[in-house]
């Protein structure tokens, strides 16, 4: 059994978007990913699908069919090859869960 809370010291930083294994198995991997308002990942391909849920904050997430906003406890899945980035609005937290 793991048992944590995501943000409990947790801490931004400040020059880069952040990624952190929270979990990691043979079957998925579940990623916290961190940016500052303002900041951004570039829009790339993925390799495998992805599911994103926003912990904290809001941010613009790029997907194959457009730009999608979203905020605390708003989420979006995304297939395998699917363009993939976000830009955020905010201080932002999400959780990145993938095979």
């Amino acid at each position: 059994m793991l048992k944590k809370n995501i943000i409990d010291d947790f801490k931004f930083s400040p020059n880069a978007p952040g990624k952190d294994l929270v979990v990691g198995s043979e079957h998925f991997k579940i990623m916290r990913i961190s940016l500052k308002s303002g900041m951004s990942i570039p829009s790339h391909e993925g390799s495998h699908p992805v599911f994103f849920l926003v912990i904290k904050g809001s941010g613009i997430f790029i997907t194959g069919e457009g730009e999608v906003e979203l905020r605390e406890n708003e989420s979006i899945y995304l297939e395998p090859e699917e363009p993939r980035g976000i830009k955020s609005l905010e201080d932002l937290i999400v959780l990145a869960v993938r095979n």
